[in-house]
């Protein structure tokens, strides 16, 4: 089974639009589904509306497979990767937990094994919000050449100011505009475990298509632009296994069926709503049906070898054609208890 890490090296910003924020807001990373409604949008753009259907859609069939599985995309300094922390016990440590979003993928392989981290020595970046360790934190170090990482941010959130002027009277309007950047260096990064192999050549060629179109909002001013570098080094530990839980990095809706297998007891997650307007061609005035998904880092009770999730019909009412929000699930092996 072909698996890849794809960097997506930043040519500007990004916006990422999330719900109940207005412009001024983005998120620090890339959910799947979006991720997802962007290789559709690309691939009618190489191949055409068949083979999208053909490729990546159910078009009605009940037992339907997804050609791959792909996780968000999440930070990486350099060469350092970065995951959203995982909703299992916190370690005893000098670190206050509860303010950590990403951890590196040092840590989080450690935490997955059960190894304790009170016994290595940890590090954290952007007021704390980050823990890595300390190799990789002098990894980062010498690829920056740089002495100390203290009080650097290599990826935030930055507002500008905008001005919107009125069709008729021309009355200005400021408003601000949120966006997502990367310091030199860094980016996002996302996973894809292939389950057709025939698949793997068209999707590269889609995500490098990306790479000029974007991804997100705001594209007509450049943002969402990046160059992707593709590299089949997966880690063991985001290998498809065997395991009694998995800590997901998608959104994920499951079937009903799968709800009361990954929601036994032991499980830990959170909900995130999921919603948007209608894309293509043209622009729309029509919002996708409004789904609770679970979200990224969630300890959910499975095995991390099977395919949880199903492609949710999200058409709403007035819609020329079926509208899918990507739900499938990109489960790693955990071998500890969430409990």
């Amino acid at each position: 089974m072909l698996m890849q890490f794809v960097k997506l090296h930043p040519k500007g910003a990004f916006h990422i639009g999330e719900r109940g924020i207005g412009y001024e807001g983005t998120a620090e990373f890339v959910p799947a589904d979006t991720l997802f409604s962007a290789l559709c949008a690309g691939w009618v753009l190489l191949y055409g509306e068949d083979a999208l259907v053909s490729d990546l859609l159910p078009n009605g069939d009940p037992n339907w497979t997804p050609p791959f599985l792909i996780s968000s995309a999440f930070p990486f300094i350099a060469s350092v990767r970065f995951y959203p922390k995982p909703m299992l016990p916190s370690p005893q440590d000098r670190i206050r937990w509860k303010e950590v979003k990403w951890v590196s993928e040092g840590v989080l392989r450690a935490w997955l094994k059960g190894e304790s981290l009170a016994n290595k020595e940890l590090q954290t970046l952007h007021e704390k919000t980050a823990v890595l360790l300390a190799d990789e934190w002098e990894q980062i170090c010498k690829d920056f050449g740089m002495r100390s990482l203290e009080g650097i941010r290599f990826w935030a959130v930055q507002r500008v100011p905008r001005v919107v002027l009125d069709t008729l009277t021309h009355a200005s309007s400021l408003f601000h505009f949120g966006r997502l950047i990367f310091h030199d260096g860094c980016g996002l990064f996302f996973l894809v475990r292939f389950l057709r192999d025939d698949i793997a050549e068209k999707f590269g060629a889609v995500v490098s298509l990306l790479g000029d179109e974007g991804v997100g909002g705001d594209r007509t001013v450049g943002s969402g632009n990046f160059c992707p570098q593709f590299s089949d080094a997966v880690p063991n530990f985001c290998q498809p296994q065997k395991s009694q839980w998995f800590v997901n990095l998608s959104p994920l809706f499951p079937k009903p069926e799968e709800t009361s297998s990954l929601f036994s007891d032991g499980c830990n997650y959170r909900l995130t709503v999921r919603s948007g307007w209608m894309g293509g061609v043209l622009p729309s005035s029509v919002r996708r049906k409004t789904l609770r998904m679970v979200g990224e880092g969630s300890v959910l009770c499975g095995s991390a070898d099977r395919i949880w999730g199903v492609m949710a019909n999200v058409t709403p009412n007035g819609a020329n054609h079926p509208v899918y929000r990507w739900g499938y699930a990109f489960p790693i092996a955990c071998g500890v208890s969430p409990l």
